[in-house]
């Protein structure tokens, strides 16, 4: 009888017509070769998808696969392997708080140990992918079944590597902008350094141990064409109380004129104050730095930070400079920023205009914004520039930095400045959880007069905001706007 099988060797010339109508062989002729039943390539089939799902529990729970085809040894090393990972999960799930996991990302040792450990992974888990796989593969699928299980694991090999390398993507972004910018504080303080305490625990995990108070000077800096060296333009003064959390704003102008400069080389030189410009100080700093502020790797800073000083009559501990120029870069990073433009007002000589209403910008526009004069008064110009950087501060909710944090990062790397030390910034990010604003004093007309300023009386005012601030009350001496559309500038 001639079955199937013995046609399809017939077919294939494995046998002759003789043999199937003699009901012989050829002795010449090899075996008859089992071909697949459509039922066996379907249970091929079958446990070809199973061998998929079985890897993909792998990856969640290691040994899975492995239990299944028998190999206790390996599965047993594999599932430890696995439970360490899950219950370190869970640990740091139930026991890290967002301000251990923030404190941590400020810590370029950390950061290391992070991004080490991501690279680890990446290879580790391919290989558990893989291993996993030719360990329940079954034999026999069809060869299109077959294609698709190799593109799966293949896949499954990408979905597993994509995260740890984005962790060690973004690791590497934060230790780079930490060990740049804020290295080991790029230079002296032009203020006495408070007297720490550390056996004091109630100094403990403050930023500044052995002061109440922290004092950053905030600079909006202008490098632009046209200009003799950098002018800060946004001078503005953040007086934090350590144990609070209360924050106090004083705003100076940048024609502020005859300031009182800082015991030294400036001193000696401006006994009567400085003739030019406030914001002329960093640029009279860095050009004669040898001489007003020699040793120091930010004499312009430097320099300003004494001035500022001994203008309000407290210690300026820091400083934090950021390039209105780069902002632009900034802006762009995080995708444009949302301002409320209070009047029509030109972009500029674009022959261009900003519509009154909101208005998204972009980074360009936004620095035509920050900086136009045209039609505006200095005073205008100052309030439009804090306000872009403190609306910028606000829209950078933290889905915000994460999407773009690496175009952030960059811009910030090459357009921000300080001499906040890196050991600082774990505290100082404790502290900034606790910040509340309890206070803005902005030092122009009719409070002050900057051609010919009382300058004891702006260190009086300065005091009593601050006594005010942590006395829970509003200050009570506040600066009438110069024009209108100030108090409406974002």
């Amino acid at each position: 009888m001639i079955t199937p099988d013995v046609a399809l060797q017939a077919a294939m010339g494995r046998i002759t017509l003789a043999d199937m109508t003699q009901g012989t062989l050829n002795p010449a002729t090899p075996e008859l070769e089992q071909v697949p039943e459509r039922s066996e390539r379907s249970t091929a089939d079958t446990s070809g998808r199973r061998a998929l799902w079985l890897t993909l529990l792998s990856v969640l729970t290691p040994g899975v696969a492995h239990w299944h085809a028998g190999r206790r040894r390996t599965a047993t090393v594999l599932t430890a392997f696995g439970g360490l990972i899950w219950v370190s999960v869970a640990f740091a799930v139930f026991n890290l708080g967002r301000e251990h996991v923030v404190a941590a990302a400020v810590r370029p040792a950390v950061l290391l140990f992070v991004g080490a450990t991501a690279l680890v992974v990446i290879p580790a888990w391919v290989v558990l992918v893989v291993t996993s796989y030719n360990a329940v593969r079954a034999k026999g699928m069809s060869r299109r079944r077959a294609r698709t299980a190799r593109v799966a694991v293949l896949g499954l090999c990408a979905a597993v590597a994509t995260p740890p390398a984005l962790v060690a993507h973004y690791a590497y972004s934060q230790y780079d902008l930490i060990t740049t910018v804020f290295a080991d504080g790029g230079g002296r303080s032009s203020a006495p350094a408070a007297a720490a305490n550390t056996d004091d625990p109630q100094q403990a995990g403050k930023p500044l141990p052995g002061a109440d108070r922290l004092n950053v000077l905030l600079l909006g800096s202008d490098a632009g064409e046209g200009r003799l060296g950098t002018r800060p333009d946004t001078m503005v003064l953040a007086s934090v109380d350590q144990d609070t959390g209360r924050t106090v704003l004083l705003s100076m102008p940048r024609n502020l004129q005859n300031a009182p400069m800082p015991e030294g080389p400036a001193k000696a030189k401006y006994p009567e104050g400085y003739p030019d410009l406030l914001n002329s100080v960093y640029a009279e700093g860095t050009r004669h730095h040898l001489h007003l502020a020699p040793g120091s790797a930010n004499p312009g800073a430097d320099l300003l930070k004494g001035t500022v000083s001994q203008i309000l009559g407290m210690p300026v501990h820091h400083f934090a400079q950021v390039d209105m120029q780069g902002f632009r870069d900034l802006v762009d990073a995080m995708g444009g920023v949302d301002v409320n433009v209070a009047h029509r007002m030109p972009m500029g000589e674009t022959g261009q205009f900003f519509q009154p209403g909101p208005q998204h910008l972009d980074g360009a526009q936004a620095l035509w914004y920050a900086r136009s004069r045209t039609g505006a008064s200095d005073y205008d110009r100052m309030e439009r520039q804090r306000c872009m950087l403190s609306t910028l501060a606000e829209q950078a909710d933290p889905m915000t930095v994460l999407n773009h944090y690496h175009k952030m990062a960059a811009a910030a790397k090459d357009n921000f400045r300080t001499d906040i030390p890196a050991d600082m910034l774990q505290d100082l990010v404790k502290l900034a959880e606790k910040i509340e604003p309890a206070g803005s004093i902005q030092f122009m007309p009719p409070l002050i007069e900057p051609s010919n300023p009382d300058f004891n009386r702006i260190r009086a005012i300065a005091k009593d905001t601050i006594d005010q601030s942590e006395a829970g009350e509003e200050p009570k001496a506040t600066a009438v706007q110069h024009n209108s559309r100030v108090a409406a500038a974002c």
